[in-house]
């Protein structure tokens, strides 16, 4: 069966044929990384620990026309990451020929379609978990999921959210570590400020760049100088009513023991 190649990958795969058949396909290979429904929209993801204003950060991008950014999952995209880093390990360890008998233990992994097993699941995930709709042209979702209990990975994940999604805008949240374990159920977690500063420190370590975008809950002012850079960083104008009314609506299902 012809694998699905997105129209805007044919088109700019039409150049390579002066350089013959060898090229075309390895280009075929190269620009088919993102291929079915996952190819058709751009990609967004919000990174944070709870109760430091992600709801709220979410308002804000959901504002913005054609933005879809739902909210968390408990962490089933890394789920999907760890999946498809288990097949990759396999296929790597086990491919020789002698794999392909029936008294192997790895027996039939030479024969495993690591990169159509990755591009089901991506795409199932993005039509059955994100679910776009009609008008989008930007999806992702937010998750505070990010302590190092969660994710003890987090530099692997983070790379392997930027290989397997066209070019994702990263969008990392903070909020002072002391107010956030005031906040919400912390309270009641024992060492709650030790765990999210942990998980504050290991999200500041995440390089800032064209790719990555450090975003503060606290320099949220009359200004909106911060909310301004986060939506240079996206390339989005800002329609400043429709931010002062999305930071005038109150979000979050969970009171806030601080009054925010």
């Amino acid at each position: 069966m012809r694998e699905h190649i997105p129209q805007q990958v044919r088109k700019a795969l039409s150049p390579l044929r002066r350089g013959g058949t060898r090229l075309v396909r390895r280009g075929i290979r190269v620009a088919s990384r993102h291929v079915g429904v996952v190819a058709d929209y751009e990609y967004l993801f919000v990174l944070t620990y709870g109760r430091s204003g992600s709801t709220l950060l979410a308002g804000l991008l959901n504002s913005i026309p054609g933005y879809r950014v739902r909210g968390e999952n408990y962490s089933a995209l890394y789920r999907i990451y760890q999946a498809d880093a288990a097949i990759a390990k396999a296929r790597e360890s086990f491919s020789g020929a002698d794999h392909l008998s029936p008294l192997s233990p790895w027996y039939g992994t030479p024969r495993v379609r690591e990169n159509r097993f990755r591009a089901g699941l991506l795409n199932n995930f993005v039509s059955n978990v994100l679910r776009p709709e009609p008008g989008d042209r930007v999806l992702g979702f937010k998750e505070i999921r990010y302590t190092p209990v969660h994710i003890p990975d987090l530099a692997e994940y983070v790379a392997w959210l930027r290989r397997s999604f066209p070019d994702p805008r990263i969008v990392i949240n903070h909020r002072d570590p002391a107010a956030v374990a005031r906040s919400g159920w912390w309270p009641d977690k024992r060492n709650a400020e030790k765990t999210i500063r942990a998980a504050d420190e290991r999200l500041w370590n995440i390089p800032a760049d064209d790719r990555h975008h450090h975003f503060s809950y606290d320099d949220i002012d009359d200004g909106l100088a911060n909310v301004r850079a986060l939506f240079d960083f996206l390339g989005e104008p800002m329609d400043e009513a429709t931010v002062r009314e999305v930071l005038g609506t109150k979000h979050s299902a969970y009171p806030a023991t601080d009054g925010r």
